[in-house]
């Protein structure tokens, strides 16, 4: 659909049944909540559109460009989506503290750690609850932009972390080699969010940390459709070794039958049956104990 066949307004009539998406509804104040809502599914839809970026073909400008063209708009849903951490008169004393109190308060299923006096690391280790995922978060609080050598910084912590997802805050001033108030960008198999917090009515780091969790929800996702996937496999590989099982117990029931029949004829001819029989055996055994391996993948 192009833009001209889009309509200038849609009016529909929709109900909600998770409670989760309730809740969090009814804490939108009424007379803007047409508004709030509009802009969550915009915002989860650029979240849901990551999952199939690939930044060889599609750069980070354009997969928040709906951000950057109404900017404005977003910082006044975040004021209500979202309250301040603190009172206009206080915004150039925010700390690691505040920032720290704040998650704690919006977040209070995931779990948070100051590692700000550990070398090689960051201010902040998230741990998102739900999926055991760790999310290292970095402050910085420049009077000037922040150089590109904070920025490689934290690239290298969270590879030495080997940490796949974190969150670059600037509480004042613009990130070197970021062009908005907020980007979202890929380093190897990281990414990672920079938010410039004033900017964002001073929420930006709770809007990132949004973002994130979405991301890793996702990506959990991905990996539960491989995993079924893998059963799938597997249960072709375990009809294949029945297979064998039931081939091997079919020559075993010949065996014997002829072994029977050769009781009262040949001795030696007995033996070389026998022999023949302790290798389908050791056969029968092999296969038997391929499945179980099998199944026990499936299992962990």
């Amino acid at each position: 659909m192009t833009l001209s066949e889009i309509p200038a307004e849609l009016n529909l009539n929709v109900k909600f049944k998770d409670p989760k998406a309730i809740g969090i509804i009814q804490n939108f104040p009424e007379d803007k909540r047409d508004e709030i809502i509009e802009k969550y599914i915009i915002l989860g839809d650029m979240v849901v559109t990551h999952a199939s970026i690939s930044t060889s073909k599609e750069s980070v400008e354009n997969f928040f460009a709906p951000l950057k063209q109404d900017i404005n708009l977003i910082r006044e849903q975040l004021k209500n989506i979202v309250p301040t951490i603190m009172t206009p008169s206080e915004k150039g004393k925010v700390t690691v503290d505040a920032i720290f109190k704040s998650y704690e308060e919006h977040f209070m299923d995931d779990v948070f750690e100051d590692v700000s006096s550990i070398g090689k690391y960051t201010d902040i280790l998230a741990t998102v609850s739900e999926f055991n995922t760790l999310v290292l978060i970095e402050i910085k609080d420049y009077s000037g932009e922040v150089p590109t050598s904070q920025v490689d910084k934290f690239w290298r912590d969270m590879e030495l972390r080997d940490v796949k997802y974190g969150i670059f805050i600037s509480m004042r001033t613009k990130v070197a080699k970021c062009s908005s108030c907020i980007n979202l960008k890929h380093n190897l198999k990281r990414t990672g969010i920079f938010v410039v917090n004033s900017e964002l009515n001073w929420s930006g780091h709770i809007f990132a940390l949004y973002i994130i969790k979405k991301l890793i929800e996702l990506e959990n996702m991905k990996k539960k459709d491989i995993k079924e996937i893998d059963i799938s496999s597997t249960i072709t590989k375990i009809n294949n070794s029945i297979k064998e099982i039931e081939k091997i117990g079919t020559t075993l029931d010949k065996i014997t039958s002829v072994s029977d029949s050769l009781k009262t004829t040949s001795i030696s001819k007995l033996d070389e049956i026998s022999s023949i029989v302790r290798v389908c055996k050791n056969q029968l055994n092999d296969e038997i104990t391929k499945v179980l391996q099998e199944i026990e993948k499936v299992s962990e």
